[in-house]
């Protein structure tokens, strides 16, 4: 059995979930930015009160162009259901499986003969597989 030190996982269901390096075209694994909510209300004493369904970023500060065709494979257009399993902060060891809605970027990506660059996953309206 292989052991990962990141197990960021990817499929669409979980009949074919995968990690990220063990793909046909090994992706390296992301920065994470975690977001626990999808927004936040005011409450009448001032406080706030997050509200919504958690989404996450994946993001690359750099992607060769095979890795970004193998994730192209799992994402096929500009939103696709997917189950993930990732990291639920920054700060802690703690994975997760959630089946999620993947965002595809909307921007002009940028590139090089080789390489993405600054490029990033949304996965929203995310919920706990259990």
């Amino acid at each position: 059995m292989t052991t990962y030190t990141h197990n960021f996982e990817i499929g669409s269901d979980s009949s074919d979930i995968t990690n990220l390096h063990a793909l046909t075209t090994p992706v390296n694994f992301p920065k994470t930015a975690y977001h626990p909510y999808a927004g936040v209300v005011d409450l009448d004493d001032n406080s706030q009160r997050g509200v919504g369904l958690p989404s996450v970023v994946w993001s690359w500060s750099v992607i060769t162009q095979a890795e970004r065709d193998q994730l192209r494979t799992l994402i096929p257009g500009d939103s696709t259901a997917v189950l993930i399993r990732t990291r639920t902060n920054d700060t802690s060891a703690q994975y997760l499986y959630y089946t999620a809605q993947a965002i595809w970027p909307l921007l002009q990506e940028s590139y090089d003969a080789k390489n993405r660059t600054d490029f990033s996953l949304t996965f929203r309206n995310m919920v706990v597989k259990t």
